[in-house]
C-alpha cells in the first residue's frame, strides 16, 4: 500500500493560528511561573521566545557561500623551542592544515630555524605567530628571515598578528599617540604587502573582548568598529580596501556559556554587518576569513577534562556556523603546560566534527529556520546599532580613550560573574557538581603575572576566566597550614 501518496501536507484552513496554540498552552500550564520558560531575554536583553512560526521570518537572509571546508588549525605555545618543534611535527602529521605559535618574545633567527625544522611554509601551509607587544618587529624579522631562507614569498601565507587597538586595550594605552599607532601600521602593512602579498597581516581579534566579559552582540559590534578604524585610517594613508581586505581576518571565540545557537549564529550575523558596512563605504563585497577559537572564559582548573566537552560544544557550533578556520586550545594549557595528548585532543575535536560528523558539509544550515533566521536578524541590528553609537564617539580608538568600550565590557562581565556565583549560570565542576576531593595545587604550575604599575591612558581591559576566583580559593585550601 503506497503509505506516502496518502500523506499530504494540511490545507490553510487546517493551519492552527498562532494565538490558537498560545492558547492551549496557557490553557495547560496549572503553575503560572512555567509560563515564563516560554518567553525570556538573553544577556543582550534580546528576547527569545519558545515558539517560532512563519509569520516571524520576513524571508531568508542571503548569505554568501562559504569557499569550502574550514581548515582546522593548532595553536602552539613557545615555551621550549624543541618542545613547540615537536608539537607541531605532531600536529601536521595528525591533519592540521595551519599553525598559529604563540610566544611573549621574538624569536631569534636560530629559534626559527628550530621551530621550523620540518616544516615548510611555502608548502601552501599557513604559519601565523602571535607575538603580543613585539608583533611589528617581528613582522619584519618574520619576512627577513623568510628572505634569507631563500622562499619565494608570494608562496607563503599566514603571518604575524597585527591588531594595535586590542593590544592598546590590553595594555591601558596607544603608544605614542592614536596617530602613531596608525601610522606605524600603516608603515608595517605597505613593507608587508610588498613583500608577502598573500599573508593575513591585520587580524580584529574580536575574540579578546569575549575572553574579558563580553556579550555576543558587543563582540559582533566591536570586530565592526574595528574593522571600520583599520579601513577609514589606512585609507587615509594610501592603503585603500582593494588591498587591504585580502589580508584582513577576523577572530571570534566560540562559548557555550552563551546559548549554543548564538554561537553558531555569530558568523552569519557578522556577514550581514560586513556587507552593510562595505556597503556604507561603496567598497565591493569580499567575504572575509573568519577565524573561531574556543574561549577560555568558560575553562576550569578542576574538573578539567570538562573542558573537552565544551570545546567539542563550542567547535560544532563553529564549524556549522561557517568558520574558515577553528583552533582549540589545549584543554589544560592555561594552568601547565600541555602534553602531547593535550594538542592532539584540541585538534582532532574539529578533525572529527568535520571528517566524521560532517559539521560543516551542509552550506548555510540556519537557511529557513524561523528560530534561527529571526535569531540572526536579531543579533545583526542589535549589534549594528551599538557600532553606530561607537562611530559617534569617533570609532573604536577614541571610544577606547574615552573607556566606553570598557564600561560596556565591565557591565557584561559582573552580571555574568554573578550570575556564574549565583549558579544562575552552571559551569560543572566549578560552581555544581563538584568533586570535593579532587587536588589540583601539584598540577598547577602557572602563576599570573601581577599587573606592572605604570602611566595608563585609559582603563585596561583583562582577560579572566569565570572559574579563577573559586579555584584560588580551592588551591589555598590544598596547602599545608604551617606550623
Amino acid at each position: 500500500m503506497p503509505i506516502f501518496n496518502a500523506m499530504k501536507k494540511p490545507s490553510f484552513q487546517e493551519w492552527v493560528e498562532t494565538a490558537d496554540w498560545v492558547a492551549a498552552v496557557k490553557a495547560s500550564i496549572k503553575n503560572p511561573e512555567e509560563l515564563k520558560a516560554l518567553a525570556r531575554t538573553d544577556v543582550d536583553g534580546l528576547g527569545i521566545k519558545a515558539l517560532y512560526r512563519a509569520e516571524d521570518l520576513e524571508h531568508p537572509i542571503a548569505v554568501p557561500p562559504a569557499s569550502g571546508t574550514s581548515d582546522i588549525w593548532q595553536r602552539i605555545q613557545i615555551e621550549r623551542i624543541s618542545r613547540a618543534n615537536k608539537r607541531a611535527l605532531e600536529a601536521l602529521n595528525g591533519g592540521v592544515g595551519g599553525l598559529i605559535f604563540s610566544h611573549t618574545a621574538l624569536p631569534t633567527e636560530k629559534d626559527w630555524d628550530r621551530l621550523l625544522d620540518g616544516i615548510h611554509p611555502d608548502w601552501g601551509l599557513p604559519v601565523f605567530w602571535d607575538l603580543a607587544d613585539s608583533s611589528t618587529a617581528g613582522v619584519f624579522l618574520w619576512i627577513d628571515y623568510l628572505l634569507r631562507q631563500g622562499y619565494e614569498l608570494d608562496k607563503i601565507t599566514g603571518g604575524v598578528i597585527l591588531d594595535p587597538l586590542t593590544w592598546a586595550a590590553r595594555q591601558g594605552k596607544l603608544e605614542g599617540g592614536r596617530a602613531s599607532v596608525f601610522d606605524v601600521l600603516h608603515q608595517t602593512l605597505e613593507y608587508a604587502l610588498a613583500e608577502m602579498p598573500n599573508g593575513h597581516w591585520l587580524h580584529v581579534r574580536a575574540n579578546f573582548y569575549r575572553e574579558s566579559g563580553c556579550s555576543p552582540v558587543q563582540e559582533l559590534a566591536f570586530a565592526l568598529a574595528l574593522a571600520s578604524d583599520y579601513m577609514e585610517e589606512m585609507a587615509k594613508r594610501g592603503l585603500d580596501e582593494e588591498r587591504l581586505l585580502p589580508t584582513l581576518m577576523f577572530h571570534f571565540s566560540s562559548l557555550s556559556t552563551s546559548d549554543y545557537f548564538t554561537e553558531l549564529l555569530k558568523p552569519r550575523a557578522f556577514l550581514l554587518l560586513w556587507k552593510n558596512l562595505l556597503d556604507a563605504r561603496s567598497v565591493p563585497f569580499r567575504r572575509p576569513h573568519i577565524h573561531m577559537e574556543s574561549g577560555l572564559r568558560n575553562k576550569s582548573v578542576y574538573d578539567a577534562h570538562s573542558n573537552l566537552v565544551r570545546a567539542g560544544i563550542e567547535s560544532l557550533a563553529a564549524l556549522a556556523g561557517g568558520a574558515n578556520s577553528l583552533a582549540n586550545h589545549a584543554f589544560d594549557g592555561f594552568f601547565r603546560e600541555p602534553d602531547a595528548a593535550s594538542y592532539r585532543w584540541a585538534r582532532n575535536i574539529g578533525l572529527i566534527l568535520r571528517a566524521e560528523a560532517g559539521a560543516n558539509q551542509v552550506d548555510n544550515p540556519a537557511s529557513g529556520a524561523y528560530f534561527l533566521e529571526n535569531r540572526t536578524r536579531q543579533l545583526a541590528e542589535a549589534a549594528w546599532t551599538l557600532f553606530l553609537e561607537i562611530e559617534e564617539l569617533g570609532g573604536m580608538a577614541d571610544a577606547l580613550k574615552s573607556n566606553f568600550i570598557q564600561q560596556q565590557v565591565t557591565l557584561k562581565a559582573e552580571a555574568e560573574k554573578k550570575a556564574f556565583l549565583s549558579r544562575k549560570n552552571i559551569l560543572v565542576g566549578s560552581n555544581a557538581y563538584i568533586d570535593e576531593q579532587q587536588k589540583m595545587a601539584s598540577e598547577f604550575t602557572r602563576i599570573l603575572p601581577a599587573e606592572p604599575e605604570e602611566d595608563l591612558q585609559f582603563l585596561k581591559i583583562r582577560p579572566e576566566r569565570l572559574s579563577e576566583g573559586l579555584e584560588v580559593e580551592r588551591l589555598k585550601m590544598e596547602m599545608p597550614s604551617p606550623q
